[in-house]
């Protein structure tokens, strides 16, 4: 079953459980290196944790013991957005080959998140999204995604027959990257659908919370007691999303929002409102988001004290010389954690999705203290 609905929900709950526990921007650094590394070798070493999983697995990696597919096409893009260790992104391709169908649906229809997440990491490790392990129509994963748009009704354009409350932006986000991997024609009409219907979604203050049913209607304030309002994760994923087609609504109103909302280590909280503790899943996607409305994360705007979002991002990986050294991890845990060190590589590595094809395979030594 597809992951990415879930996901969403599921962040949106764990951080409701972890703020008061780490505090106003807390992190748990790991043991440091002699020198701190580069945002390149840092997302290096996140990449190589993924690929190591990959291949131990033969082909995934896995989340709360279990194998996760769309976090292994995630890994795929880190990888690939790094340049790591194109053998482990190949096996995961080829396994991922064999997990299109009830694997890849949510509630029995085809999860355009997921389907999206495939998309991207087909492209990005030079393989055919259109024919996806063989030439069937389960197999044109650009056709499936495309099938899943709402043609009518006030949802029109949005990608997926599943309830959007938590994850509508999200998705849509996703979807729309993923379309633009695929090169699909920006005269397209699901691309211009699914565009508008975003667009539609997105608040005054620049940013997007998860689904507006009625968006005649103004966004309600950012709320940290009842994780409602806008959210940095939908808008990572929005903005990404539409800054692929070149759309950048509201540009200045939004990077001023989210420089509103930064947490004092540097890094972002999930729900988009002042004085929240920073994550590094919700850290990475405003770096994402920062970089697709043409923004530089490190410049001094987004400075607090000597901390970067980069810096910030970086405090959340596992140190040098430790077990599952390179991987993220959420606080308050310090250990490994898959779905935010998949959502950090590419970030750390200053890419925005979708990640573009590349077959560098630098592969790092599992002990580089």
């Amino acid at each position: 079953m597809a992951s990415d609905f879930k996901a969403r929900r599921g962040l949106r709950a764990f951080v409701a459980l972890t703020v008061v526990s780490i505090g106003l921007g807390g992190t748990f650094a790991g043991v440091a290196d002699a020198a701190p590394p580069s945002n390149m070798t840092r997302a290096q070493r996140g990449a190589q944790w993924l690929a190591n999983q990959i291949k131990a697995n033969h082909g995934f990696v896995k989340s709360f013991g279990a194998a996760d597919n769309t976090g292994t096409a995630y890994a795929v893009i880190g990888m690939r957005a790094a340049g790591v260790d194109k053998g482990a992104s190949d096996m995961a391709i080829n396994y991922l080959k064999t997990k299109i169908g009830t694997q890849i649906q949510l509630g029995g229809s085809d999860s355009p998140g997921a389907l999206a997440e495939y998309i991207m990491a087909a492209v990005a490790d030079s393989t055919d999204p259109r024919h996806f392990g063989g030439t069937g129509a389960q197999n044109n994963l650009v056709s499936r995604l495309i099938a899943t748009q709402r043609t009518s009704g006030r949802d029109a354009g949005l990608f997926g027959a599943q309830d959007p409350t938590y994850d509508g932006a999200f998705r849509q986000g996703l979807a729309l990257a993923a379309l633009k991997a695929a090169n699909a024609s920006p005269s397209n009409g699901q691309v211009v659908a699914g565009i508008n219907w975003l667009k539609k979604q997105q608040c005054a203050n620049g940013l997007w919370t998860a689904y507006r049913a009625n968006t005649t209607t103004a966004c309600p304030a950012a709320n940290p007691n009842s994780f409602t309002g806008p959210d940095t994760n939908s808008t990572g994923l929005a903005v990404q999303g539409l800054a692929a087609w070149g759309q950048r609504p509201r540009q200045a109103a939004a990077l001023q929002s989210l420089d509103n909302v930064q947490s004092a280590n540097g890094g972002f909280p999930f729900i988009a409102a002042p004085n929240q503790a920073a994550d590094p899943d919700s850290t990475a996607l405003v770096i994402q988001a920062i970089l697709g409305e043409g923004g530089t994360p490190s410049a001094t705007r987004w400075v607090k004290g000597t901390n970067t979002p980069f810096t910030a991002l970086g405090s959340y990986q596992i140190g040098c010389s430790q077990p599952d050294y390179g991987a993220f991890f959420f606080p308050p845990s310090t250990s490994a954690n898959t779905f935010a060190t998949v959502q950090a590589v590419p970030a750390m590595a200053s890419k925005t999705l979708p990640v573009a094809t590349s077959t560098a395979s630098t592969i790092l030594p599992l002990t580089p203290c």
